[in-house]
């Protein structure tokens, strides 16, 4: 189900390259419906990569609207509804805003692939659970699988501290979140990360470069 070619595959795969700070906000209505947002952040010396010759084959980064379009347009029940982007300090920050009318609809945007993010939810209750990150064994974008001198890691634990990915999630009761592994069981918070609750809206943040040296992966799950 190959639906999001070169816009939310793409963010995952700079996310876990330390590139990209990402936020991610869910909307969720009681019939299932609701809102999405992404916020991405990309330092514009990396984009300048590109420019470079023998990069070309590569997609340009941040994608802009129209291809966030064709890729919303091939979702039923989803559509967008605003696009911005803007130079902030040495970053491009993109901020994209979608639609979706069901369940199934926000997990082919969020889950194309690999299918492990699920949502049930009733007239009272309701689950989300998502993985963020598969453990370093199935990751290859994990540093413990990149050939990386250890030298080029710190380079990147300081260029990029300041660098963060932010879930949050405002379901229609008040919600509770707690952090799996890549396998679904659940584990306590690491200590970078920070989590928060107020009414019916629950937030989880951590660093980019501390969430990809997790080595058993980390998920979200989320119950009201």
């Amino acid at each position: 189900m190959k639906k999001i070619q070169v816009t939310f595959l793409v963010l995952i795969i700079l996310l876990f390259n330390s590139c990209i700070g990402l936020k991610i906000d869910i909307q969720m209505n009681r019939d299932g419906s609701g809102k999405l947002m992404f916020e991405y952040r990309i330092s514009r010396a990396f984009e300048s990569i590109g420019n470079f010759e023998g990069n070309e084959k590569w997609p340009v980064i941040p994608a802009g609207r129209a291809d966030w379009q064709r890729s919303i347009d091939r979702i039923d029940d989803a559509k967008l509804t605003s696009f911005s982007s803007s130079q902030r300090g040495p970053d491009t920050i993109t901020t994209v805003t979608i639609e979706y009318d069901n369940p199934e609809a926000l997990l082919e945007i969020l889950d194309p692939y690999t299918q492990k993010s699920r949502i049930s939810i009733d007239n009272r209750s309701g689950l989300f659970s998502y993985t963020i990150n598969e453990s370093a064994a199935s990751n290859s974008y994990n540093f413990d699988n990149m050939d990386f001198d250890e030298s080029l890691i710190e380079l990147a634990r300081t260029m990029f501290s300041d660098y963060k990915f932010s879930f949050s999630f405002t379901a229609p009761e008040n919600p509770t979140l707690i952090l799996t592994d890549g396998s679904g069981n659940t584990i306590p918070a690491p200590t970078a990360a920070e989590i928060s609750s107020s009414g019916k809206k629950a937030t989880m943040t951590i660093g980019i470069i501390d969430l990809v040296e997790l080595r058993e992966g980390i998920g979200i799950k989320v119950t009201w």
